[in-house]
């Protein structure tokens, strides 16, 4: 991602580590569970490609994780991600209408949630999913708003 002239990334996020764990840990599990019944009633070639399925799944996984990043810089809000397109939404903290954050049960428990960020104008929404401690970052998102000097030109 490349920065504006002045610009500083504030912080840098990935989803929180269930968001990976989770499945990974599901798609495990459904492995080891059905092996032994596929090892015994299946080809070896069936069992082979059954084990690639689930080793390219749990890659993917992994890899949509890490490519999954959210940024608050001192001049604007960017969600990113992408394996190989990228998809980058911006908005500039001058635009910022509202900041919702919400969690499950779960959320509670595991400190994650999202945060909705409503902007104003063509910028719509951009949701922070699946974030650790998204009311520490609200905070940040909030501070950062407050201290944004208007007269900086930003990219638009």
């Amino acid at each position: 991602m490349k920065l504006e002239i002045k610009e500083e990334i504030i912080f840098k996020v990935h989803p929180h580590w269930l968001y990976v764990a989770i499945p990974e840990f599901t798609l495990a599990i459904l492995g080891i569970y059905f092996f032994p019944f596929a090892y015994a009633l299946l080809p070896k070639w069936i069992l082979t490609l059954f084990v690639i399925t689930m080793l390219f799944a749990m890659l993917i996984i992994f890899l949509d994780w890490i490519c999954t990043n959210y940024y608050l810089t001192n001049l604007r809000l960017i969600e990113e991600r992408g394996i190989i397109g990228k998809r980058i939404i911006m908005a500039p903290l001058n635009k910022v209408q509202d900041i919702t954050c919400k969690f499950g049960i779960m959320g509670r428990i595991f400190g994650f949630g999202n945060l909705e960020i409503e902007s104003a104008g063509t910028y719509g929404k951009i949701v922070f999913s699946f974030i650790a401690n998204p009311e520490e970052r609200k905070e940040e998102i909030n501070k950062a708003i407050l201290e944004f000097k208007p007269n900086r030109k930003i990219m638009e």
